[in-house]
């Protein structure tokens, strides 16, 4: 983390994080909520977010659906995870197309190897938080999906009218599917019967919703 280390490259950092991917809005709101007791969600967490929930919550592990990348707000993200011995993993993930396989198993395998608690995020914790919430209290808290699919709400800023409705898409799909072969679990429908592209061709969505997610919102 090289451009950290001048008074000039981290003062563009906290420019990018804030005035680039609006970290300005996000500390007027943070969308953070508990999932369990030892799991929580929310949007990008700011270095001083962090501190406070590895205060308080005593996190561990900090789970990040976005890339590792050199953007200011990564950087700052990843310096203060290493100064607290947070774990930072990456499950990058689109809130715009159906979830692809690789990534969802992906997801089972952080999720159930992490070291709790654990903080999960995207940009704005609304749709890919959602999803990734869905899997935890399914895989973790052994819920069934339908139960669990409260955590993709508009209570959280989800849309599911607009492109990001697909993650809604995606999991209605196995529901349709488990009312026909309720012996088969959602592991195994998305590794041997799950049809991604079908799927995303056969989404629709309404587009005052993509005005309001990807105009107004400016969603990831």
């Amino acid at each position: 983390m090289a451009q950290l280390n001048t008074r000039w490259g981290r003062i563009k950092a906290h420019l990018e994080a804030w005035f680039v991917d609006h970290e300005l809005l996000r500390a007027l709101f943070r969308n953070f909520y508990a999932i369990s007791d030892k799991a929580y969600r929310s949007n990008h967490p700011s270095p001083s977010f962090i501190k406070k929930l590895h205060k308080k919550q005593g996190i561990n592990t900090i789970i990040s659906l976005r890339r590792a990348n050199t953007t200011g707000q990564y950087l700052l993200e990843k310096e203060t995870c290493d100064q607290l011995s947070i774990t930072l993993s990456h499950v990058p993930m689109s809130s715009r197309s159906m979830p692809k396989v690789e990534n969802i198993l992906k997801a089972k395998e952080t999720l159930e190897t992490a070291q709790y608690p654990i903080l999960i995020h995207c940009k704005s914790g609304a749709d890919r938080a959602g999803l990734l919430s869905v899997l935890y209290e399914h895989w973790i808290e052994k819920k069934s999906i339908e139960e669990s699919l409260k955590q993709l709400s508009i209570k959280y800023g989800h849309f599911r009218w607009a492109e990001t409705g697909k993650l809604d898409y995606f999991f209605d799909a196995f529901l349709a599917f488990q009312k026909k072969h309720p012996e088969i679990p959602f592991i195994v429908w998305v590794t041997q019967h799950y049809d991604r592209q079908a799927l995303n061709d056969s989404f629709q969505s309404a587009g005052w919703a993509n005005i309001v997610v990807n105009k107004i919102l400016r969603r990831e």
